[in-house]
């Protein structure tokens, strides 16, 4: 069974990785604490609680960007981190509780004033769908985490809603990926009058139809095995058990010399605006990116 060079990655995280990004990498493949990360990622957060400064580094928006939000969410949940007593978290109830659902939408108008993908450029259509995923994700977190703040019955009445739409065919690019992280939440929180066996056949199906299963279809942007398959008990492990060993090899066979794995995307049209804007940025998204992958081939024996 071939296994990842752990030296190599670690020696590229340390040379080039952002202060909270290699936070993450200690923690997890170190002996570095959780509460770092969480220190370290005050310094991206705005007086509102919310996040932004280029947190996410396709967006370079100083202003509080509700993708940053569960961009920050999402990595304090990698490393296990739940105090929310700590003054990350206390803003992050505070920013939630003072926006609401209505408020988390992808795209925001002030994206133009910063450096940014073309993907974040504002546009209201867009985010009727791409907001999908910010919304469930972050509704996600209230419910397990900010029951006691008025934000929570406002998720709690349209919980249904969110519910219904799951049915539908186009959830943007996020859905598949949030609606997991939502009905994980419902279920663990013993939410009541849904039928979880049904909701999880749905599940298992998206992903099926979603995850690229192909080795030429890597190179590309999309969401491969690993983007759903992230622990040997996962559900969506039964049936592609072959093709998880198959990425394995793959990141393995594919890790760059003095280098880790390039992003699978880039800032499209707003390059020809920002160009060491963006070369900076996709430097910077590797380290996160790096982080998953390496997480994958830990769970699945490879390091």
């Amino acid at each position: 069974m071939n296994k990842i060079d752990l030296k190599h990655v670690n020696n590229w995280m340390h040379r080039n990785a952002r202060e909270l990004d290699l936070k993450i990498w200690d923690c997890l493949f170190a002996d570095g604490a959780a509460v770092a990360v969480a220190d370290a990622m005050l310094a991206y957060q705005n007086e509102d609680g919310g996040f932004g400064h280029g947190l996410d580094p396709d967006n370079w928006n100083a202003n509080s960007v509700p993708y940053a939000s569960l961009y920050a969410i999402e990595a304090l949940e990698m490393v296990g981190f739940y105090d929310m007593n700590h003054p990350v978290y206390q803003g992050i109830r505070k920013y939630l509780n003072a926006t609401g659902p209505e408020q988390w939408i992808f795209t925001l108008p002030t994206n133009a004033d910063y450096p940014h993908a073309s993907f974040y450029n504002y546009d209201d259509q867009y985010n009727k769908v791409e907001s999908t995923g910010v919304i469930m994700s972050l509704s996600a977190f209230v419910i397990k985490y900010a029951s006691d703040l008025s934000v929570f019955d406002t998720v709690m009445q349209q919980l249904d809603s969110y519910i219904a739409r799951f049915q539908e065919n186009n959830l943007g690019d996020m859905g598949p990926s949030s609606y997991i992280t939502l009905i994980d939440a419902i279920e663990k929180m013993g939410i009541k009058g849904y039928d979880y066996a049904k909701l999880q056949q749905r599940l298992i199906t998206i992903v099926n139809q979603t995850m690229q299963k192909e080795e030429k279809q890597w190179g590309n942007y999309g969401y491969r095995p690993s983007d759903f398959i992230k622990t040997k008990n996962s559900m969506f492990r039964k049936g592609n058990e072959e093709i998880v060993e198959k990425e394995c090899d793959f990141l393995i066979k594919t890790l760059p010399t003095n280098n880790v794995w390039p992003v699978s995307w880039r800032w499209f049209n707003n390059a020809k605006l920002y160009p060491k804007e963006e070369t900076i940025s996709l430097h910077m998204a590797k380290a996160r990116k790096c982080i998953e992958k390496m997480l994958f081939l830990k769970e699945f024996n490879r390091i």
